[in-house]
């Protein structure tokens, strides 16, 4: 799978990428004054490099942006409520189109605060590597866990899934094609992060196991004897990028993502139960 016909040049989706980060940051900073924030991250499959379309779909795959403040109060007043998000997804949103007017996609941000994500149980910071500064002070890696920690974290996480995927059927079977997408989204961001975990399970330092991008972990599943798993997480990228190109109108698409983000899934609770076990 190569960035060839019938998939769009990478170059111009990633001026799209950035064209929406830099619209979000903006649309922020009119609302949140500069000296409350102490930075603002750029994560995640949108900040990797692409080797290849697996790497990023557009619409499906999130660009993360995580902001660090001083006051998560005044955060949360500079948002101001329903109403004031809004106009900042609005207000974001024009500033994007009046960059692409015609773009090829429009993609999907996910704006997070990084101060209420310290706050979980499950929370260890990204590999510095993976992630981009977009203003402010470098991205906060310190953490307090081991690395025996982080794979039993991960192993647990990989378990989570599977009362998923026993309502899953029942989920789909009521959903004409072009409400599918939805599903999609909640397969994505729990297949996303199947990859880098199942590799953690399998016993490979966090920093490699979580530092890559896609084609980089189906290679490392392959080569450690995962090529199901492998195969099947790569499917459903590969799937659900059929699925946009063809407006969403590919039903049969939609399904092959579904069932191999499903497979992905299952086998990843299957090895994450082996780490726990182990």
């Amino acid at each position: 799978m190569t960035w060839a016909p019938p998939y769009p040049d990478p170059a111009r989706v990633r001026a799209e990428v950035d064209g929406m980060t830099s619209a979000y940051v903006a649309a922020l900073l009119e609302r949140v004054p500069r000296d409350a924030i102490v930075g603002l991250y750029a994560k995640g499959s949108a900040a990797k490099p692409w080797d290849a379309p697996l790497d990023y779909v557009p619409e499906l795959s999130d660009v993360d942006l995580h902001v660090l403040v001083h006051d998560p109060a005044r955060l949360e007043a500079g948002i101001g409520g329903l109403r004031g998000a809004l106009e900042l997804q609005a207000r974001a949103e024009a500033l994007y189109f009046e960059q692409f007017p015609d773009p090829i996609h429009v993609p999907r941000p996910q704006l997070l605060s990084l101060n209420a994500l310290k706050q979980q149980s499950f929370y260890v910071p990204s590999v510095a590597s993976t992630v981009r500064v977009l203003i402010g002070e470098p991205y906060p890696t310190a953490t307090t866990r081991d690395a025996a920690d982080i794979r039993r974290l991960d192993a647990a996480a990989l378990l989570e899934h599977e009362q998923y995927l026993a309502r899953l059927p029942w989920a789909v079977v009521d959903m004409p094609t072009k409400f599918l997408w939805v599903r999609l989204r909640d397969l994505s961001w729990r297949v996303s992060p199947t990859g880098s975990r199942a590799l953690s399970a399998l016993g490979v330092p966090y920093a490699e196991a979580w530092g890559g991008n896609r084609s980089g972990i189906v290679r490392h599943l392959e080569a450690l004897g995962e090529e199901a798993l492998a195969a099947a997480y790569a499917a459903f990228y590969t799937s659900a990028w059929d699925f946009f190109l063809s407006g969403y109108t590919d039903g049969d698409a939609a399904g092959r993502a579904l069932v191999a983000g499903a497979a992905t899934l299952e086998r990843g609770a299957h090895l994450g139960r082996a780490a726990l076990a182990s």
